[in-house]
């Protein structure tokens, strides 16, 4: 009788001994799939620098694109080189002073652009209504068109995330980026300006990680008098 209470006592050691060290396998199995997940998403991350060091440049032919304006009106790419040198200005949102006040102050600018033989475009995420709304309060005689997802600014390479921080202080201001733009993460295209020649050719680009930094309309104006002909 003993020696079965001792053999039943041996057997289940062995089974919790057993059982334990399956349950700490499967920890350190889930632990490590966990890192190994942590490691994926950090690196896709992009941060701001990250995207302008890998931005399209001087040289690179600009991507076709569709879009729709802020009327709902499809405008593809292919038509507003038709009409001249494009400059094309990736915008952060209607919520951003500096971009109302840099699109502003383009809009200023829009004679003698125009008088230069170009074509002033803007562009953000946001839907056509919000694209109606900054061209009504900034007075804006140019196209503005809504890139949803940021596909358009996402093929320029100019798409970056906001850190789990920035994401934090943002949403301490009252603003979800990723709710607000319809993302499935917090990110923003770089407030980017190019120049596009006639033949899809980028010719100028200013690509600043700074948002508070934009490209000068007087540069602008005098790039285009240079390709003019």
């Amino acid at each position: 009788m003993k020696k079965i209470i001792y053999l039943a006592i041996l057997a289940v050691t062995v089974f919790s001994i057993s059982a334990l060290a399956q349950d700490t396998k499967m920890s350190k199995d889930e632990a490590m799939k966990k890192d190994d997940g942590m490691k994926m998403e950090m690196a896709k991350f992009v941060s701001v620098e990250d995207a302008a060091k890998t931005a399209l440049n001087v040289g690179a032919k600009m991507p076709e694109f569709n879009l729709s304006d802020s009327h709902g009106k499809m405008v593809s790419s292919k038509d507003l080189l038709a009409q001249g040198n494009m400059v094309l200005v990736f915008y952060r949102g209607a919520w951003c002073p500096f971009c109302n006040k840099y699109l502003h102050a383009l809009q200023q600018s829009l004679p003698q652009i125009k008088e230069n033989g170009g074509t002033l475009v803007a562009v953000s995420v946001e839907p056509p209504d919000r694209s109606m709304a900054i061209a009504k309060k900034n007075e804006l005689e140019f196209t503005v068109l809504s890139d949803p997802n940021l596909n358009v600014a996402r093929s320029f390479g100019i798409v970056y995330q906001f850190s789990p921080e920035t994401d934090a202080k943002y949403k301490g201001y009252g603003i979800d980026m990723a709710k607000y733009n319809g993302t499935e993460k917090p990110e923003l295209p770089i407030s980017a300006t190019y120049i596009v020649n006639k033949k899809g050719e980028i010719v100028y680009a200013y690509i600043e990680p700074d948002y508070k930094k934009r490209a000068e309309p007087s540069v602008l104006i005098e790039t285009l008098s240079k390709i003019k002909k």
